[in-house]
């Protein structure tokens, strides 16, 4: 085998690299992404896993409610976003970009069901969700992305499209590790630290963290009445940079028009 050829030790080596890097430029241990973007899962870790009430179907095997079957619909979803809002951030620390996107994209348009099934209100479309492909009482939850989408956020469809066109293949799934130099592209051998591509990841991850954070309190009520003090600081002082975050992206005009699409989702 040749001494130059790219290898997986090479990029386990790179991994190591980039992610020194990742935290030096994203403030590990200063109060940085790196630091804030761990508060917010370890707050739905402790909320959702220790701070809100259990709910039970009744007698008949049925929910009392719809509200009682958006919250045991609700926990499923933050059960199991606390894992991959966790992958997606270990992808982003080691450089892999393209593949933290399609993560990102995973969690949207999850995120976005939930709300949407919020907003109808309808005990039918929880039990579709459920069911997945199976069907439930020969019915399918098949209310398209693009609906669901306009409803809760007009606008924010377009912009999650281009994550699927990354997730997708192709020359859109190489735009995070290519570089156009005097009109060629040039591809990334391996792994290469891209501060800018990051930078994408970023606003991704910290402004769908603050959605589900937001979402946190108002589902599972018993969160906030709940809440040590300690966890009190931790939430909102987390809440409060994630926050300042959102203003910083609004004032950025290439950043405008995803900005007002997608606050629409981060206020319940």
């Amino acid at each position: 085998m040749e001494d130059n050829w790219l290898s997986i030790d090479y990029i386990e080596y790179q991994e190591t690299l980039i992610k020194e890097e990742t935290e030096k430029l994203f403030g590990k241990g200063r109060k940085g992404f790196c630091d804030y973007a761990l508060d917010g899962i370890n707050l739905i870790i402790q909320g959702v896993l220790y701070l809100r009430n259990i709910d039970k179907l009744n007698d008949e095997k049925k929910w009392n409610d719809f509200n009682h079957a958006l919250r045991s619909f609700s926990y499923f979803h933050f059960h199991r976003v606390i894992y991959t809002f966790k992958s997606a951030y270990n992808l982003l620390l080691q450089g892999y970009y393209t593949e933290s996107s399609m993560l990102m994209r995973h969690i949207v348009e999850t995120f976005v069901r939930l709300r949407y099934i919020a907003k109808e209100e309808s005990i039918d479309f929880i039990n579709m969700a459920f069911a997945g492909h199976r069907g439930w009482n020969g019915k399918k939850f098949n209310i398209k992305y693009e609906k669901q989408f306009n409803d809760i956020a007009p606008g924010l469809y377009h912009y999650y499209r281009i994550l699927c066109d990354i997730s997708h293949g192709a020359m859109t799934s190489h735009v995070l590790k290519a570089t156009v130099v005097e009109d060629k592209v040039e591809m990334d051998t391996g792994i290469v630290f891209r501060p800018e591509e990051s930078t994408f990841i970023i606003n991704q991850f910290s402004v769908y963290l603050l959605a589900h954070l937001e979402f946190m309190m108002w589902v599972f009520h018993a969160v906030k009445k709940k809440m040590p003090e300690s966890y009190a600081e931790k939430y909102h002082e987390t809440l409060a940079i994630l926050w300042r975050l959102m203003k910083s992206i609004s004032k950025n005009e290439r950043n405008k028009k995803w900005y007002d699409a997608v606050k629409q989702i981060v206020r319940v």
